[in-house]
């Protein structure tokens, strides 16, 4: 029994070393933007929501037409903002009459590493275009990012999006501030 609690502690100790108490590093937060990049490109909500942390708070100003909105998600409401999003870019992509194509882009402008390098301040931009020029989200961005449980995860984000719609109805902005 004595054995297998030393087993047990050094496989612990083995898993924080190497993985669970690694200090957050440059690469390290530019890998988290390129899995977001890819949890996009495959809309694949589920992935995006890993990427946030329990304690997560989302602040965006969304502006469409000239008018903005303010929210602020938590966790959960985040992920169900996700998962919304991506059947709102399958209807659009029906509307359309079939596969609707995503680019997605972005460019970190800093990263600032706290002393302790637990964290860091990650300022940039994003740009996420459907079919072609249909519809636009152009987003600026200031976030916080931790390692938690050696995961790098999204803590907060502040964040300003343009939407910008092109096309002959492509979407009505009383379609994209439906409560």
């Amino acid at each position: 029994m004595r054995n297998i609690a030393i087993v047990i502690a050094l496989c612990v100790g083995a898993w924080y070393y190497f993985i669970g108490g690694r200090k957050l590093d440059e690469p390290l937060v530019r890998q988290y933007y390129e899995q977001e990049a890819h949890a996009i490109l495959s809309r694949d909500p589920e992935r995006l929501c890993k990427q946030l942390s329990s304690r997560a708070v989302v602040q965006d100003r969304t502006t469409v037409l000239g008018q903005s909105q303010d929210s602020t998600l938590n966790r959960a409401q985040a992920c169900d903002a996700a998962r919304e999003s991506f059947k709102t870019f399958e209807v659009i992509g029906e509307a359309m009459g079939g596969i609707l194509t995503i680019e997605y882009d972005y460019h970190l402008d800093s990263v600032e590493l706290a002393s302790d390098r637990k964290s860091a301040i990650v300022k940039g931009t994003s740009r996420l275009k459907m079919g072609e020029q249909a519809m636009q989200f152009a987003s600026s961005f200031e976030q916080r990012i931790e390692r938690e449980l050696g995961q790098v995860r999204l803590v907060r984000s502040d964040q300003s999006t343009l939407v910008r719609l092109q096309g002959a109805g492509a979407m009505r902005q009383s379609d994209f501030f439906k409560k």
